[in-house]
């Protein structure tokens, strides 16, 4: 095979033009974080970490209402169970013991609308829930939620059963203001929650520490007339590890995001490296023409 030929004076003479040309002074960038310590960085950092813990708890906060919730469904399937407690025993049990607890028992209602529990929807409709009191037989007045009743509807509400009845449902506990939430005067027949001790305020006598959360109206349902039956929460998860995971993502972001601005920050101020040591330029004799 026949090589290509390549003249020696050519390769001398790229060699020789390579050499002579001079060295390109690139910069050198080099960090510098004396920035972060200025007042408004100073402040920055806080801000950012008080955001990212914000989040950091917000996910928590949301994985430990998801096991509230799943505590709340086992006490549900536990005590929603055969067999069902008699109303006026149930009542001599523990407090802490009665919150969902299924229970039947005989008695009269005394009032049929004692208060309208206000702001509560079911089925996509806002309405409110309708309060009555019941008389149990060998045992004290108690509270019954009767069912939901829509706000504007020409629907008429039906009347509690007269004489003596057998309602069936969950006993539940008083629920109460937190630190958020209306506040209950204890005034009037509209309530912003089923707390037992304001309405018992506005009775003449005491009643049950618990209330009644029928399931089914003691007169029979009826889709022509109100209140219709509450039913219980759905025992599902929630979409609370849902939201948990999204606080994390949103904390995991925030911090990528902050820490790549500051290294931007950093290195937005390049400095000017020294110049290396320049290779001579002095032109070489050309090797392709003779010398002297």
């Amino acid at each position: 095979m026949i090589r290509p030929y390549r003249s020696p004076v050519t390769l001398d003479r790229f060699r020789v033009l390579a050499l002579s040309l001079p060295v390109s002074r690139l910069p050198v960038v080099t960090p510098d974080w004396s920035f972060a310590r200025r007042p408004f960085w100073l402040f920055s950092h806080v801000f950012a970490a008080t955001v990212v813990v914000s989040f950091v708890l917000l996910g928590f906060w949301q994985l430990s209402r998801h096991q509230e919730r799943a505590d709340r469904n086992a006490q549900i399937e536990s005590r929603s169970s055969p067999p069902v407690l008699d109303l006026a025993q149930a009542l001599d049990r523990p407090l802490g013991e009665l919150d969902y607890q299924v229970v039947q028992g005989r008695g009269t209602f005394v009032n049929d609308a004692v208060v309208r529990v206000a702001n509560r929807s079911q089925g996509g409709v806002a309405g409110q829930h309708l309060v009555a009191t019941f008389r149990i037989d060998g045992g004290p007045l108690i509270l019954v939620n009767r069912g939901f009743v829509p706000i504007d509807t020409a629907i008429p509400v039906r009347d509690a059963p007269s004489g003596e009845v057998t309602v069936k449902g969950w006993l539940r506990t008083s629920i109460v203001r937190g630190w958020y939430g209306a506040t209950d005067d204890r005034e009037g027949t509209l309530v912003p929650r089923l707390d037992v001790a304001a309405i018992e305020a506005r009775l003449d006598e005491p009643v049950a520490p618990v209330w009644l959360q029928l399931d089914g109206d003691a007169s029979g349902s009826s889709r022509s007339t109100f209140p219709d039956p509450v039913p219980l929460p759905p025992l599902d998860g929630g979409p609370h590890l849902s939201y948990m995971a999204q606080w994390f993502i949103f904390a995991t972001l925030g911090t990528l995001f902050y820490l790549a601005l500051l290294r931007r920050q950093s290195r937005s101020r390049p400095t000017q490296g020294a110049p290396d040591a320049q290779t001579p330029t002095t032109p070489l004799p050309d090797p392709g023409l003779p010398v002297g």
